[in-house]
């Protein structure tokens, strides 16, 4: 398999990249800074910027699938998780590519009544803007003719966690914290199963 993955220099985005090279699958990466990724076998980085249509339609030419780990950085637009979204949509009909896995997180749409207790309006309140990026980003992939997985994650911590990830569809599970390393396991397994295409699993 060779997957164009966005947002795979840092937090989730780097544990997929690391976790699909492991499989010897082919990946090519868009990176602002392309010096910072080491090479690899299999490995091929794109200098450019998620805003670019050009670098984006270069990223995902020859791949099988796409995966979305853009999220808030210095630099990025308030809105770059739903401007990158109306980017890739075209791109990839335009290439005939359907398959397609994004991470936004509990909290989003429907999963809000997931999010314990009183911090669910704190909550809301912090991360307003992000939330709405994220809610226009679901909305726009939902809209759209292609082959979805939208993965919505709990709080991220890159330290092991006790307890192995709960992971599914139900809105009765609330959110609690899951490593990254998980969260990546889980992308390149739905990459490899469609287990939840057209649907939007958490895992926490």
């Amino acid at each position: 398999m060779r997957i164009a993955l966005f947002g795979g220099t840092r937090g989730v985005g780097r544990q997929v990249l690391v976790q699909a090279l492991e499989k010897e699958w082919g990946i090519k990466l868009l990176a602002r800074n392309p010096g910072a990724v080491p090479p690899e076998p299999g490995l091929q980085v794109i200098g450019g910027d998620a805003m670019d249509p050009g670098k984006v339609i270069q990223t995902i030419t020859g791949c099988d699938a796409v995966v979305c780990c853009l999220g808030p950085a210095k630099g990025s637009p308030r809105d770059v998780c739903s401007r990158w979204t109306e980017i890739i949509i075209p791109a990839m009909e335009k290439f005939s590519l359907t398959r397609i896995v994004v991470i936004t997180g509990m909290g989003t749409g429907d999963s809000l009544k997931q999010i314990p207790g009183w911090y669910r309006w704190l909550f809301r309140l912090l991360l307003r803007s992000s939330l709405a990026d994220k809610e226009r980003q679901e909305a726009l992939l939902r809209e759209s003719g292609l082959d979805w997985t939208i993965i919505r994650p709990g709080g991220l911590t890159d330290k092991p966690t006790a307890n192995p990830p709960a992971i599914g569809v139900d809105q009765t599970t609330p959110a609690r914290m899951v490593s990254r390393k998980s969260v990546a396991a889980f992308v390149v397994q739905e990459l490899e199963s469609g287990e939840y295409r057209g649907r939007t699993p958490y895992i926490t």
